[in-house]
């Protein structure tokens, strides 16, 4: 039997029968909503290969890590070669890490458009300042080894080298030392600077002061015994990070002042290691800081709203049914299955629009557009204008609903809940005297 001959068939006329069409239909909605969330997810795609394209010219997310002084040493090595032993030379860098570590940073904050899509980027002017122990250079070989004092250096890590926005000097006990590029040891990005231990009887005191360009993060490396850092910006919307959060900040309508203190004992590695693989390996782990946070992220709202889509399909459908089911009009399932596709477009919609004049305006305009298609179409389908015009506003608040929801992360299943009940509960109040055999209402 033909489908058209089955929806027009008279046993389809109970309303039972017609609940359960509404219910496949609903179910039916989710496959163009899943097309819709392909979509979606294409464009985040294409938003973060933009944010990429500006990192590729500008900066990354930038952490920094030092100073840090590498001291190249060879030590023997006994191995055994062809069932014999055998002494090998082995060249190793060990790293010593500073004593107090101070880093300041600044940063001027602003966006950077690639197309429709714009980036966070920053151009921060960073000051540090490090102390090294003589004490602890002196003990900082491993039994055996031999320094090579002459040729050690001073480096500071990077995530993305090409951010730094002209050369760098480095001040040492006073000394003025140009930066070279590269961190002198593996692949690392980063840069050096030659600091001849030979001839040093005194502890090491160490500044610096360096522009970086970044985007979207900027992060610190807790390097000292005891790290005091801070970072402001004229950044409105900041989102702190990683290992460690601030122990003081301000936020307000000038940007915000961040300060954290790290000691010693909460960093969770030492203050030497044996290699330079080994040091750049562990101390990325515990840095923190802050991310130049967008606090209308259209993209993250609508991924939440499509996850409430089938419900609120769901409650359109449930509102058309109720109002046909205490009505005499009857409607057919072609005609449930529009009403529908106007809810579904209206995550289209609110995508489309969204990348263009950001969420909350998008959400009225589609929202306004979907409601007042389907109040129009309800006026003809049901033949009322009352029964269209509590429809219209039925519908209305749903979509006002589903805001609040949107923009209620910590509530949101407080009230999803809860209008689900209410819907519920109103269903089983107006339909609670229709005869679920027959096609019109029983009499009260």
């Amino acid at each position: 039997m033909a489908l058209d001959s089955v929806i027009s068939h008279p046993a389809t006329r109970s309303p039972g029968l017609k609940f359960i069409i509404v219910i496949v239909l609903t179910a039916a909605m989710a496959v163009p909503l899943f097309l819709i969330q392909l979509a979606l997810s294409d464009r985040e795609s294409t938003a973060s290969q933009a944010a990429q394209d500006v990192a590729s010219g500008w900066g990354g997310p930038q952490t920094v890590a030092g100073p840090m002084l590498f001291v190249p040493y060879t030590i023997i090595s006994n191995t055994i070669v062809n069932g014999g032993p055998v002494q090998q030379q082995i060249r190793e860098t060990a790293v010593l890490l500073p004593e107090t570590l101070d880093v300041r940073a600044d940063a001027t904050a602003g966006e950077r458009w690639r197309g429709i899509f714009k980036v966070p980027v920053y151009r921060a002017n960073i000051a540090m300042r490090a102390k090294f122990s003589r004490a602890a250079i002196s003990t900082l070989m491993p039994t055996g080894a031999v320094p090579l004092w002459n040729q050690a250096f001073v480096a500071i890590s990077f995530s993305d080298a090409h951010g730094v926005a002209d050369n760098v000097t480095l001040q040492a006990n006073g000394r003025s030392i140009a930066f070279q590029p590269g961190l002198g040891s593996g692949s690392a990005a980063g840069i050096h600077a030659p600091v001849d231990l030979s001839a040093i009887t005194q502890d090491i005191d160490l500044q610096t002061n360096f522009v970086l360009r970044g985007s979207r993060e900027l992060s610190v490396v807790p390097l000292g015994q005891r790290t005091t850092a801070a970072i402001n910006s004229p950044w409105t919307s900041p989102s702190f990070f990683g290992t460690f959060l601030p122990t003081e900040h301000e936020i307000g309508g000038n940007g915000f002042r961040a300060g954290w203190t790290v000691p010693y004992l909460a960093r969770g590695f030492g203050q030497s290691f044996a290699t330079s693989e080994e040091a750049l390996q562990t101390i990325p782990g515990s840095a923190f800081g802050v991310r130049f946070y967008q606090p209308v992220d259209h993209y993250q709202l609508v991924q939440r709203s499509l996850k409430y889509a089938v419900l609120f399909v769901a409650l359109a459908f449930l509102i058309f049914f109720v109002a046909e089911t205490v009505s005499v009009r009857r409607l057919h399932a072609i005609q449930y299955a529009l009403v529908g596709a106007a809810q579904v477009l209206f995550y289209l919609l609110l995508l489309s629009f969204s990348e263009h004049i950001g969420f909350a305006l998008a959400y009225g305009i589609g929202a306004c557009a979907t409601v007042a298609l389907t109040g129009l179409y309800s006026l003809s389908v049901l033949g009322s204008a009352v029964r269209s015009a509590v429809l219209t506003v039925m519908l209305g608040t749903l979509y006002a609903l589903l805001y609040v929801i949107l923009n209620a992360e910590d509530y949101a299943l407080l009230i999803g809940s809860s209008v689900l009940f209410a819907a519920l509960a109103i269903t089983m109040y107006l339909t609670r005297n229709i005869d679920w055999y027959r096609a019109a209402p029983s009499p009260a």
